[in-house]
């Protein structure tokens, strides 16, 4: 009987081993690639707080767009190579929640902290860390309520071409946009410091968390389709052209123009999702 028994073990162990190896066996890499890219973007996203913690702040902010870039690269890799799994939507959930909601809150609070004297204001950043900590468990509930949508296919503004409420990496971004302005003053000196202003700053990093969590219809640009005709397309490729050649130049200011503009973009896509539920409708 006790024969039996360890045969039978050793049957169930040698099933499970081959299980496990088919599966491993199974798994591409072209499969696994746009999991490599959300461990690069984390990896960079948590660099960001290093250099923060070295006022270099601008190496910092750089992390959190670079961080962004792969985030977006990982999803287009996924829907280009078909190599969705459950695994990589959580790895790509926790890592948008670190390097757009925790790294964005670290990175602007030790920014605002540098400009103040701690031994007079000790209590003052206490009340500070407020905000920042708004604005990431914001993130967080904006990244649990898309994953919710997601798997209750109720997201019909997805298909629709509109996000519900700020992504997360445009909303780490907008937080941030504090400080390419403020490169923007250092690089044309200007007589202007924004750290003046904290209190604003505060506000502004409180009214990006609302517009994380809130139920205005936001522009997925993922999703847009646009056709340039023949005769346009050189005119389109020059322009690229010069906003490449900007951009090397003047990186901030370019960068601080997409803010804006995206910013600017929120009102538009809100009456234009109205517009074409209203044909919908018709």
């Amino acid at each position: 009987m006790l024969v039996g028994i360890c045969g039978l073990a050793t049957y169930r162990r040698s099933s499970f081993t081959n299980i496990i190896s088919t599966k491993a066996k199974s798994l591409s890499f072209t499969k696994l690639l746009p999991n490599i890219f959300t461990t690069i973007g984390l990896c960079t996203g948590l660099t960001g707080i290093r250099f923060a913690l070295d006022s270099d702040w601008e190496n910092a902010v750089i992390c959190i767009l670079v961080a962004a870039c792969f985030d977006m690269i990982d999803g287009l890799s996924a829907r280009l190579l078909r190599a969705f799994s459950r695994f990589g939507a959580e790895l790509d959930s926790l890592a948008d929640a670190i390097s757009f909601g925790v790294a964005p809150s670290i990175i602007s609070f030790l920014w605002i902290k540098s400009s103040l004297m701690i031994d007079k204001n000790s209590e003052i950043l206490g009340w500070y860390w407020i905000p920042f900590l708004f604005y990431t468990m914001c993130c967080a509930f904006r990244l649990a309520r898309f994953n919710v949508m997601v798997q209750e296919n109720s997201n019909n503004l997805s298909k629709k071409g509109y996000f519900t409420g700020v992504p997360s990496p445009a909303g780490a971004g907008l937080v941030l946009l504090p400080l390419g302005f403020s490169f923007i003053c250092d690089r044309f000196k200007l007589d202007f410091e924004i750290l003046d202003n904290s209190s604003l700053l505060l506000f502004w990093v409180s009214f990006i968390s609302v517009l994380l969590i809130s139920q205005i219809p936001t522009f997925s640009f993922r999703n847009i389709r646009l056709s340039v005709s023949s005769r346009k397309a050189l005119v389109v490729l020059l322009v690229v052209c010069l906003f490449v050649a900007i951009f090397i130049k003047e990186m901030w200011l370019s960068l601080f123009a997409v803010g804006i503009f995206y910013l600017c973009s929120i009102p538009v896509s809100f009456v234009t999702y109205k517009r074409d539920l209203k044909k919908s409708e018709n």
